[in-house]
This record gives C-alpha cells, sequence and structure tokens, in this order.
C-alpha cells in the first residue's frame, strides 16, 4: 500500500461534551502533590524490523552512539517518513505490539491495577491541550478490562510527513550503530510504567538509541564487538547504505511476526537526539524538548549543529536534574494534566460502550465525542483476551496492596535485575534472563 500525503480526515462522531482547562482548576488542586512522575521502570520494549510484513524483535534494543571520528558531509534527508510508525507498519492494532512485547517479557502482573495505557504521543498532545499550545490532534480512548487506552488517530495510519528537510535521519544512520542482534531494524520502541497523579500508567516511546558508557555488562555477543569502531569514509558509506528506516513500504495487512534477540538497555542509558542548523544557535532547543522527554523519562540529550550538512558541533548531555527542574517548574500545568487524565477516565469508562474519541481543533477546547461505527477494536481477539486477563490480575493484586507508599522517584530507575541477559530468551521461558545458548 502507498504511503498517503495529505489524507483526508477521517468523519468525526456526535459530541458529548467539551473540556476546558478552566473546568479542570479545581481538580487540579488536589492534585499538585502528586502531580510529578514516581516509581519509573522500563517493562518490556522491542524492534520494528525494516520489512514489508509488520516484524517486530524483542527485547530488541536502541541504536548505539558510535560517533564518527571525523565529520564528513552527509546528504539531506529523502525518502518517506510516516507519522506514526507504529501504526504504518501494524494499521489494524498499532498498540498491539506494544501489548506483545509486556506480555512476553512481564508475563507477571504488575502490583497495582493499571490505570491508563498511552503513547509519547497521546499524553504529548494532552499535555501541549494544558499548556495551551495550539496543536490540533485526534485520539481515540478505548477501556479494555478496567484499564483506559489512548490510542493515536491521524487522518490515515500510513500519513508521512511532508516536505522533509535537514539532516534528522541521515544524521543519526551515520552516527549510530545498530548491534548485530538487531541489525535490519528500524525503529525500537521502550515501553515504561511509572505513577503520575495518582494513577499507574503505562506509556510506549521511541528511543533514539543508547550511550555504552552508561550501560552495564553488555550480552557476550555484543561485548565482543562494543569495541570495534571504524570510522572511514568506507564505513560510513556502508552504514547509510544499510540503513532503511524508511526504504521498505508496509504491506497492507498481515499478521504480525514476533521473534525474539536483542538485549535490555536500561533507562538511564537512552538518548533523545535532535539536529540544528548552527545559524540557529542560541535558542533553546533543549527547552522545547523537556515536556516530551518528561512524558518519556529520557534522562539523556544529544544536540548536533552543523552547517550545510557537517556536524561540527555534536553536545552529549545529561539533562537528567533538568528534567526534574522542569517537571518542579510545571507544577500547575502537571496538576492539570493529571485532572485531564482523571476527567478523560471516567468519561470514558461512564460511556455506553466504553468507547470514546478526543478531539482539539479550537485552542480552548478539547471535545470529547461519541466514535464513529466500523472502527476496529484496539487489539485482536487473542491478544485481547490475553491482555484482559493480564490487567485483570494486575487489578486483584492491588486489591491486596498495604497501600504502603514505594520508593522511587522521577528518573530514579529500575530497570530489572541488573545483570540479567536476555538474549538468549524467548516467550517461552518468559524471558527469565538465565537462558543461555
Amino acid at each position: 500500500m502507498k504511503a498517503r500525503l495529505g489524507s483526508p480526515a477521517p468523519p468525526l462522531g456526535a459530541r458529548i461534551e467539551t473540556i476546558t482547562t478552566g473546568e479542570l482548576s479545581k481538580s487540579a488542586d488536589g492534585l499538585a502533590s502528586c502531580a510529578r512522575v514516581t516509581n519509573c521502570s522500563l517493562i518490556a520494549s522491542y524492534n520494528w524490523l525494516d520489512r514489508a510484513k509488520p516484524s517486530i524483535l524483542f527485547p530488541g534494543a536502541p541504536a548505539r552512539w558510535t560517533p564518527l571520528a571525523d565529520p564528513v558531509q552527509l546528504r539531506e534527508d529523502s525518502g518517506t517518513y510516516y507519522r506514526d510508525k507504529n501504526a504504518a507498519r501494524y494499521p489494524a492494532h498499532p498498540m498491539e505490539p506494544a501489548i506483545q512485547a509486556i506480555l512476553a517479557m512481564h508475563p507477571e502482573p504488575l502490583e497495582e491495577h493499571v490505570d491508563i495505557v498511552a503513547c509519547g504521543s497521546t499524553m504529548g498532545n494532552l499535555l501541549r491541550f494544558v499548556r495551551g499550545e495550539d496543536r490540533p490532534f485526534r485520539m481515540l480512548a478505548e477501556v479494555v478490562g478496567d484499564t483506559v487506552h489512548l490510542i493515536r488517530r491521524e487522518n490515515s495510519p500510513r500519513e508521512t510527513i511532508p516536505g522533509v528537510k535537514g539532516y534528522g535521519h541521515t544524521f543519526p544512520e551515520a552516527n549510530t550503530t545498530w548491534d548485530p542482534s538487531v541489525r535490519g531494524s528500524a525503529s525500537h520502541q521502550r515501553i515504561l510504567r511509572y505513577d503520575f497523579g495518582g494513577l499507574c500508567c503505562v506509556v510506549r516511546h521511541e528511543g533514539d538509541g543508547f550511550l555504552r558508557d552508561k550501560m552495564g555488562t553488555l550480552p557476550s555477543d555484543s561485548k565482543r564487538r562494543v569495541d570495534i569502531q571504524d570510522d572511514s569514509i568506507e564505513a560510513l558509506t556502508a552504514r547509510l547504505d544499510d540503513s532503511q528506516m524508511s526504504q521498505k513500504a508496509p504491506v497492507r495487512q498481515s499478521q504480525l511476526h514476533i521473534q525474539s534477540g536483542g538485549f535490555e538497555v536500561p533507562q538511564s542509558a537512552v538518548f533523545d537526539l535532535k539536529t540544528r542548523s548552527c545559524v540557529r544557535k542560541g535558542q533553546d532547543f533543549l527547552g522545547q524538548e523537556l515536556p516530551r522527554m518528561w512524558v518519556a523519562q529520557i534522562p539523556n540529550f544529544i544536540l548536533a549543529y552543523h552547517s550545510r550538512g557537517i556536524f561540527n558541533d555534536v553536545q552529549v548531555m545529561d539533562v537528567s536534574e533538568k528534567v526534574k527542574d522542569w517537571e518542579r517548574t510545571m507544577n500547575k500545568e502537571l496538576s492539570l494534566l493529571a485532572a485531564l487524565l482523571h476527567r478523560i477516565i471516567d468519561l470514558v469508562r461512564d460511556s455506553e460502550n466504553n468507547r470514546l474519541e478526543i478531539n482539539r481543533q479550537a485552542l480552548i477546547d478539547l471535545e470529547v465525542r461519541a466514535q464513529t461505527p466500523g472502527l476496529s477494536p484496539p487489539f485482536s481477539a487473542e491478544v485481547m483476551a490475553e491482555w484482559e486477563s493480564w490487567l485483570a490480575s494486575a487489578a486483584s493484586e492491588d486489591e491486596y496492596d498495604t497501600g504502603d507508599e514505594k520508593g522511587g522517584s522521577a528518573l530514579s530507575w529500575s530497570d530489572g535485575e541488573g545483570d540479567e541477559d536476555y538474549t538468549a530468551c524467548s516467550k517461552e521461558c518468559s524471558y527469565c534472563g538465565r537462558c543461555t545458548y
């Protein structure tokens, strides 16, 4: 199926009500003390493989930061870039790969009831709304089990980003390397759980890469190769030729293929990357990205400045303290976000069929609408049954919780049991971390 540029917006359902930030203020006041991220941990991850048929690899791994020894002239971005990589590759059920990864890597349900499942896009759009940023969006809101799922909705699952310019794709292609165990990957997706505003949230986000010096021991297969660097022009050409993040167009519909491979990377090693022209130096680019990095709890930021494709100023920053500072400064806005999430949860749970659409076209109002008939369920029947059982077990565990508050704070990570190696594991062993080849 061909990519779609400028697809018409799908029809809207009947409007049920509107939400304004003003009416959220009273509820927000009561949530101010808990409008922060705590108890953050990585529960699953996966890579999209660059194949025509939808294929994922889990746990996968982000690309490793392997900067070139000397700057070279890079070509400008070209190709097809999808707005929503998950929907483009699996349009029937874009959130399903994340759930499959959770079921495989975290078969034991969480100890608390999951209130909301979202992604960086849906959480980010709601945050933009309460901050008064003028950006339209749509998302589906559906109850599975007793958990509200917020699912991104573009005009078309394969809607593309028009007029892509610059070096935001060729620079990471030249300066990062997929580990041999995940070679052929197109992107890396991560699923976090954290507490925010009195809610247990599960949030999927994309990871641009990881920093080797912030990792512990790599799996043996990768460790043998991690210090091998080849920064010649020939190596750069090979990297660019090997990277086909936007080259293989997904087929219209196909079964999701799942395989094991890769290794777990702690959140403390993950980075976000942005490229900018050197003529724009002096602008607060990090400040512009902090809301998104807060949603995804990413503690490292790479900002690369170029002059006509030659990158002579590349800054690698630990921004964990800046993310915390931003969170403290934005307490009012984050309290509004918490109140909005509670409001959406109540509305969807109380709706006739537990399915709504959240729509924003105007600056002030957020519209709550009925979903139009004929939309697919969020998951295939088999995965829906497994996921409902997992969520129900988590809710059951929560009933027996003593109520003691768990330790942890924003950007204080719990990423498994330290030196566990999942490379040889599979779904059959529930990713025990103890298998060997």
